[in-house]
């Protein structure tokens, strides 16, 4: 099949041109200076124009490497995302395999902020084939059809990436940053403004627990809360699917 744009360069890189290669520029370098750039300046920051001038060469030279922004996105996201090392351990389960592929992906954001930006069709890359087929092999001893492993791995992959703007909202506001994100919302004075005893005792009673307040998710980290929940939930549905339900 013929890849779409910004996916075959990640497959099959344009590499070195016909004539006259530019010594130690290449895919990879051109990448590596984009990161930069975007880890220290944001998305926003991110062109072909200010990538060759970090460089020291004409926009033009760039695109015999790489054909388009587009491109240098997929580029950017799939370089980002290199697997750690899974710990040799035989005896973990399906769930500790399968919360560490989670928590790995976070980590990403909090190292990576601007990815949570790239929300749209996301290019197939090498790294990316690479999480989901780790993602599959942390289900691959339980005794349900594929299809259901599949729906898991994708649907806990929407999670995270829901999950990791979240992460990135709330560490960009700690550092003072403006952000519109709906989790740095004050819920608390909010509802308290628009809601009353008598109409909404449900919501008073967490109001005066403080559950719409920091301590609401008790000892456990933003993070950790709904992946417990998720995996909670993973976890009835692999068992009813073995019983044959």
């Amino acid at each position: 099949m013929t890849l779409p744009p910004g996916t075959a360069e990640l497959w099959q890189p344009v590499g070195r041109p016909r004539r006259g290669p530019r010594p130690g520029l290449s895919v990879e370098a051109i990448t590596r200076a984009a990161i930069e750039i975007a880890d220290g300046e944001g998305l926003a920051a991110v062109s072909m124009a200010r990538v060759a001038k970090a460089l020291g060469v004409t926009t033009m030279a760039l695109y015999r490497y790489v054909a388009s922004k587009e491109a240098l996105l997929a580029l950017m996201l799939d370089a980002i995302a290199p697997l750690p090392d899974e710990p040799e351990d035989p005896a973990a389960g399906w769930r500790a395999r399968l919360e560490r592929w989670c928590r790995d992906q976070l980590a990403l954001f909090v190292e990576h902020p601007w990815m949570a930006q790239l929300v749209g069709p996301v290019a197939m890359g090498p790294n990316r084939v690479a999480w989901i087929e780790r993602g599959l092999r942390a289900l691959a001893d339980v005794d349900v059809s594929e299809g259901l492993k599949t729906a898991i791995v994708g649907r806990i992959s929407l999670h995270l990436l829901t999950e990791g703007q979240m992460l990135v909202a709330v560490t960009a506001a700690a550092t003072g940053a403006d952000s519109d994100h709906p989790a740095l919302m004050d819920y608390n004075a909010m509802l308290r403004a628009v809601t009353n005893p008598d109409d909404h005792p449900a919501i008073t009673a967490a109001l005066d627990a403080g559950a719409f307040g920091s301590e609401g998710s008790g000892d456990l980290d933003e993070a950790g809360l709904g992946l417990t929940i998720l995996l909670d939930g993973v976890e009835a549905v692999l068992g009813r699917a073995a019983r044959g339900g």
